[in-house]
């Protein structure tokens, strides 16, 4: 090659290296978001390869109507990852590692959290394990999304280490009267027994300590070894320092429990769900309350009685139709009721429920827990009721 050739071979070497920069700029100029500093100067271009860990801890504000999460049979696989609550709406799930120093601690005593100044980092330390479905075959700990088998919900079970919770996050600017409705259910029909308290907390703000709330206390949320389907249902009102706040965190949580001597033992499994947070008002004339009837094996009891007390001793009757399903219409809102299931054939593991009517609401469910003592005594298949 001659010297002329090699000049030429290398001009036209030079100018296809600077074309080539020029397209790759340009193309990853308008491809790729510029950072900026907080000056509104262009920072350094910095790529990562990665990915962020998912979470979901906005603000949920009630323009958008009530934040709910519900797990049903049509709703399964809200979280399809381990650790990610990216699928869930403003809500997020921690371990809460270490919380107590040993087992059987009252959960309304565990106000913080296991990160520095009790603030909640964004996604990197969630904690859930997804898509799981025998409770009792499955005793990792921590957080659980059960979505298939019989008891479809989200489970809590501590042991050692873990004392887990969940964070609810909401924007209550513009509204007050906040109520937090929920659903706490035995979902563990292993060999475990425990006794499986549940608190309900809140804070104002992102960090300090959280707040108890003594009307979401639940001693004992389960039944004895083998026996599964007890159903606690919340309806709370928040205290008034929640009202017109930008950022309210509201979480439920429970601890290391203990066996019914004191001493240490397998935790049972915890279901959390049919969760309703949103501003409430006794403004409607009246509202509808239901929910089903089931029997030990979880299929719906007919022709089983239902009665509603209201505070002045006046008492109605409705009566679960061929699906297990039982309503009151018309229920004077802003009141506290009792309600309570009748059967000559069943036991029921919460015969007598308590339920404060702030709207509608048809889920306050009744489960049978076994045949009555007369059904056993006389085999008596018994009357309707």
């Amino acid at each position: 090659m001659t010297l002329s050739n090699k000049s030429i071979f290398a001009r036209r070497a030079a100018s296809f290296f600077v074309a080539s920069c020029l397209v790759f700029v340009l193309f990853f100029g308008f491809t790729l978001p510029i950072p900026f500093m907080n000056d509104g100067k262009a920072n350094s271009l910095s790529l990562s390869l990665v990915a962020p860990v998912a979470a979901n801890n906005i603000y949920y504000h009630f323009t958008s109507g009530n934040l709910s999460l519900d797990l049903t049979s049509t709703s399964t696989n809200m979280i399809t990852t381990n650790d990610d609550w990216s699928g869930v709406s403003s809500v997020e799930g921690y371990d809460g590692k270490n919380l107590s120093a040993t087992h059987g601690v009252d959960p309304q005593t565990i106000l913080g959290t296991e990160f520095a100044s009790n603030a909640l980092p964004s996604g990197s330390s969630t904690q859930v394990n997804a898509n799981k479905g025998n409770p009792s075959a499955f005793n990792a700990g921590g957080l659980t999304e059960f979505d298939t088998g019989t008891y479809l919900a989200f489970g809590f079970q501590g042991n050692v280490q873990a004392n887990p919770y969940m964070v609810f996050y909401i924007n209550t600017t513009g509204y007050s009267n906040i109520i937090m409705s929920y659903r706490v259910q035995d979902i563990d029909t292993g060999s475990n027994d425990s006794v499986s308290p549940v608190a309900l907390q809140y804070r104002v703000g992102t960090t300090g300590n959280f707040v108890n709330v003594p009307a979401g206390f639940i001693t004992d949320a389960t039944d004895g070894p083998n026996l599964g389907g007890r159903t606690t249902s919340r309806s709370v009102t928040l205290p008034a320092a929640v009202n017109n706040q930008p950022q309210v965190q509201v979480r439920i949580i429970t601890t290391n429990a203990a066996a019914t001597d004191g001493t240490s033992t397998p935790d049972e499994w915890i279901g959390v769900n049919s969760i309703v947070l949103g501003p409430f008002g006794p403004t409607a004339a009246g509202a509808n309350v239901g929910g089903r009837v089931y029997s030990p094996s979880g299929t719906p009891l007919a022709n089983t009685q239902v009665l509603m007390y209201d505070n002045t001793g006046g008492v109605r009757t409705a009566i679960s139709n061929a699906f297990g399903y039982y309503r009151f219409e018309g229920v004077t809102v802003g009141e506290v009721y009792l309600f309570e299931v009748r059967s000559k054939r069943y036991a029921f593991t919460e015969a007598i429920r308590t339920f404060s009517v702030q709207e509608d609401f048809d889920s306050l469910d009744f489960h049978a827990a076994s045949a009555s003592i007369m059904n056993l005594k006389t085999g008596i298949s018994g009357s309707k009721y």
